[in-house]
């Protein structure tokens, strides 16, 4: 139960940071790549972290598929910030982990690894899922978001957390694909460390980029804000691969129950550190974000409890 706290606990506070972000000013993609060297430069530390830096790695069937993880990750990754900063926490929290639905479906359209049967209930709930999406985003026209006033449009606002759904979805649905037919379990360290050099390595692209052709300046404070982004980012995956295994790796119970941790966590802070208001609509669909993942799991969760 620690380390399921503990995942939620650093997965959540990602979003409180990309808040953060907004409220010092701090250049997000300059933070979000420095960010990844430090989860790189902790990955390092741990056991099998060194053997990202032997050439051979790339001769492994799974080398591309996280490379392609990694492109995923760092593009998410910045939606995420900026639906936190221009739309709400709580609306970003969701986007991210109401997204099982789209690994679910692979699994049991494609992959065809599922073994337990799938009733109205399930289906229910990833229809609710969408639902909630819409409801989590809406905000009333006079509502400002960030500190410097500028309104958000309601189709931004709605857009872009189906962005962050989809994507989310799409990685979970190509890390599945990848330990499925790829990956052996000792190669994870391995998977892991090479997602995150190549989120590295395109964030710092992206930098080079804007500082040759938009001429943006490096900032310092980006380095500090990277560094308090980058430890909790490795160590959400870290604790969430502990707890998973504390959980008998029973994905299908595990992440419906830390998901909704997450959403649930971020909406608390949402509320309490960052005085988001939060109209009837917004608590009817984070209510029905937790109801569609309960729903989705809901046999898992049942076998487990009782």
């Amino acid at each position: 139960m620690l380390y399921l706290l503990l995942s939620i606990l650093c997965t959540t506070s990602l979003i409180y940071i990309f808040k953060l972000y907004e409220r010092f000013n701090v250049h997000t993609m300059q933070a979000i790549a420095v960010n990844y060297v430090v989860c790189i430069l902790v990955g390092l530390c741990f056991p099998g972290g060194t053997d990202v830096l032997q050439p051979q790695i790339f001769t492994r069937t799974w080398a591309y598929f996280a490379m392609a993880l990694g492109i995923i990750f760092i593009v998410t990754f910045y939606l995420i910030a900026l639906t936190a900063q221009k739309v709400g926490v709580t609306v970003a929290s969701v986007a991210a982990k109401i997204s099982l639905v789209i690994p679910v479906l692979f699994s049991l359209l494609v992959l065809q690894t599922t073994v337990k049967e799938y009733t109205w209930l399930n289906y229910l709930g990833m229809a609710a899922a969408l639902v909630a999406i819409v409801l989590s985003s809406l905000r009333p026209r006079q509502q400002e978001a960030g500190e410097g006033g500028a309104k958000v449009s309601p189709l931004l606002a709605v857009v872009l957390p189906f962005v962050i759904f989809l994507n989310s979805g799409v990685a979970d649905s190509l890390i599945n694909y990848t330990n499925q037919y790829h990956l052996q379990p000792h190669e994870a360290s391995q998977f892991t460390m090479l997602t995150f050099a190549t989120s590295a390595v395109v964030g710092l692209l992206i930098i080079l980029y804007q500082s040759i052709w938009q001429k943006s300046v490096f900032r310092r404070r980006s380095i500090p804000a990277g560094v308090v982004l980058g430890v909790p980012n490795f160590l959400s995956i870290f604790f969430l691969i502990l707890a998973l295994g504390h959980f008998n790796n029973d994905g299908a119970f595990f992440y419906p129950i830390n998901n909704i941790g997450i959403i649930l966590a971020g909406a608390a802070g949402a509320v309490v550190f960052f005085k988001e208001k939060l109209t009837a609509l917004n608590i009817l669909g984070l209510v029905l974000a937790v109801l569609a993942l309960a729903l989705i799991s809901y046999q898992e969760i049942i076998a487990n409890l009782f």
